[in-house]
């Protein structure tokens, strides 16, 4: 390319065979999570509005209530850290962030669990239990800059880090399935799951491939690069780019070799595979509605796809803070 500090990302928008939707409740329940946010203390309007953009998107045939839940659950998982901090100090100022935190969950979680099966409410417990330690377990690797996993081990990391089992059980909990059990026993169905999850993570480490670069952190890029010294950062880009459009093609090809578990629960099936679906192209369309990747730059970067890469240890708060302040002047 003409300059080496630009690359070009991947199409994986037009290249999937997925179609975006919204969920039309979304500013009613948007502005209802702002107000439960605020209602703590925690002025988090514009991330929270994002954030709740890219819950409408994962999930745009569930109820406005069943939205509302799974909007305040993710604007929780997602901004965690930063809830806590915006907590004013006290003497006991990490516990009272911790308890803070702990309230606002405590007083979530009963309205989600008490609506779902036994089964999906041990599967959204087990993938809340394994996402948190798979998030420590990477954090401390990023930390420890030695340690850069090999692909195989970073995949399985990966999909746990990426929240993606537990968006498969928002799923099920969001089109309010109650026959799925059994499917979760069998191979080929987890497989699709698997593969689902792969390919929003992958895109996601693609187009976050900048930020996280500027800051010495590492994702699928760095892996692929340590892999192989032979690769460039754009060749590198490239061959996540592949992989995130070959597990379309796995993902097309994985749901015709479903079985059939009868008429109740194939009709259950069927919906729960569209979510999939739709849940792999709603994290690619978000990642250009939010000025999180690109800054104030998304609706060039999207028609274009090119990224200037920033310097190791740039700051983007800048160009973030322009973004946040331009889409809340749209906004309004």
């Amino acid at each position: 390319m003409a300059k080496t500090n630009i690359i070009l990302i991947p199409d994986l928008i037009s290249t999937g065979p997925f179609k975006p939707e919204c969920n039309p409740a979304y500013e009613t329940v948007s502005d209802a999570t702002e107000a439960w946010i605020d209602s703590y203390g925690i002025p988090y309007k514009e991330t929270t509005y994002t954030c709740n953009l890219a819950t409408a998107l994962c999930f745009p045939h569930c109820s406005q209530s069943r939205l509302r839940e799974i909007c305040e659950l993710w604007v929780l998982l997602i901004l965690g850290d930063d809830i806590q901090d915006s907590v004013p100090i006290s003497e006991d100022a990490d516990r009272s962030k911790q308890q803070l935190y702990k309230n606002m969950m405590e007083s979530l979680q009963p309205r989600i669990l008490i609506n779902i099966t036994p089964g999906c409410r041990e599967r959204f417990l087990t993938s809340f239990r394994a996402a948190s330690k798979a998030s420590l377990l990477q954090s401390a690797n990023e930390k420890n800059r030695r340690t850069v996993l090999d692909l195989e081990t970073y995949i399985k990391i990966r999909r746990n880090t990426s929240f993606g089992l537990l968006v498969s059980n928002c799923i099920e909990y969001s089109l309010e399935l109650d026959s799925l059990d059994e499917c979760w026993t069998n191979d080929t169905f987890k497989c699709l799951v698997d593969y689902t999850n792969d390919a929003f993570s992958w895109a996601n480490d693609i187009y976050s491939f900048n930020i996280e670069q500027s800051k010495g952190d590492y994702n699928l890029i760095s892996v692929l690069m340590h892999a192989d010294p032979s690769l460039n950062i754009q060749q590198a880009i490239d061959r996540a780019g592949q992989m995130v459009i070959d597990r379309y093609a796995d993902f097309e090809r994985v749901r015709s070799e479903l079985i059939s578990w009868g008429t109740k629960i194939d009709a259950q099936v069927e919906k729960y595979v569209n979510g999939l679906g739709i849940a792999i192209i709603a994290f690619a369309v978000w990642s250009f509605e939010t000025p999180r990747y690109f800054g104030t730059e998304r609706e060039e970067v999207k028609r274009t796809r090119r990224v200037t890469l920033l310097p190791p240890g740039a700051s983007v708060q800048e160009n973030l803070t322009e973004g946040i302040s331009k889409q809340e002047v749209e906004r309004n």
